[in-house]
């Protein structure tokens, strides 16, 4: 039953954060299974933490759920979501007994559990629009998980990047720093999804770099991404959104580089396949996508 509550209840995490805390906190009661321990953690401290912005509450039912409990090698990252909850509800103490107790439990090498758990963290501040205070932690972080090589925690740094690099894409303005720092994330996001993903995390990080590309004014670099985007779809499969969405892109690059007419050409391939589209929450992305890049 827990199971399908995390499963099921992801679908509406985001719009209904607390209806879903709530049902956690209820389950929670009837007790959690080793198995299940980091899944919940996870997703409990997300919800609470960030979408209910209640870090206290985050603690506390981390704190119910771990205790009595010591950390092995399947449960430990359950301890660096503790540690995250604890050190965002300002608890710094009980934060480095969570984060001893989670390192002890990933094992002889406990590195790239302590990486992951700054990019947990990087992840949950731009979460909650703290991006400044995430920057400084980010860049040093990716600097030890680059030195550890294969060792990385790579889908962890591969989420925290893209979410940093998309706050930034959609901030009103950047300082030259900013700048900067997007076009890290976002080259980062791509390199260490590809480390651990498969051929949709490939285009989908050349569209991401591609809208960093545009952002910067850099039309070139952001059509190079685009054809391998789309060079990657056509390799493996079909996913229209995202073609789409890359076509949106390449229009925008066009039309940032002074082809109007290649610009508009490509605009109306996009629009057409909107056309067809029946998920209302697709159409309205793309208009919003549309409006901020090519205008209405």
């Amino acid at each position: 039953m827990l199971e399908a509550l995390l499963n099921d209840g992801w679908a509406y995490h985001a719009t209904e954060s607390a209806r879903f805390a709530a049902e956690l906190e209820a389950a929670a009661y009837a007790g959690v299974e080793p198995d299940l321990l980091v899944q919940f953690l996870k997703v409990s401290t997300h919800t609470i933490g960030e979408h209910l912005d209640d870090w206290p509450r985050a603690r506390r039912l981390g704190d119910r759920v771990l205790a009595g409990r010591a950390p092995d090698a399947e449960t430990a990252r359950a301890w660096a979501h503790l540690w995250l909850a604890r050190t965002l509800s300002g608890d710094p103490v009980a934060a480095a007994e969570a984060e001893l107790a989670g390192l002890a439990g990933a094992g002889d090498d406990f590195r790239p559990a302590l990486i992951e758990m700054r990019f947990l963290l990087v992840a949950a501040l731009v979460g909650v629009g703290r991006t400044a205070e995430a920057s400084a932690i980010y860049v040093a972080a990716l600097d030890l998980a680059r030195r550890l090589g294969d060792a990385a925690p790579h889908r962890a740094i591969g989420v925290a990047s893209n979410n940093l690099a998309t706050d930034l894409l959609e901030a009103p303005s950047r300082t030259p720093d900013e700048a900067a720092l997007m076009a890290l994330a976002a080259e980062a996001s791509h390199e260490f999804w590809l480390k651990c993903g498969g051929w949709e995390n490939d285009e989908r990080g050349r569209y991401l770099r591609a809208l960093v590309a545009n952002v910067l004014e850099r039309p070139d670099e952001a059509l190079s991404h685009v054809d391998a985007g789309l060079a990657v779809i056509a390799a493996n499969g079909a996913a229209p959104i995202d073609e789409t969405f890359l076509r949106l892109a390449r229009s925008h690059a066009l039309k940032l580089a002074g082809d109007g007419e290649a610009s508009a050409a490509e605009l109306a391939i996009s629009d057409a396949a909107v056309a067809d589209w029946k998920n209302p929450g697709l159409r309205s992305w793309y208009a919003e996508e549309r409006a901020r890049t090519i205008g209405r």
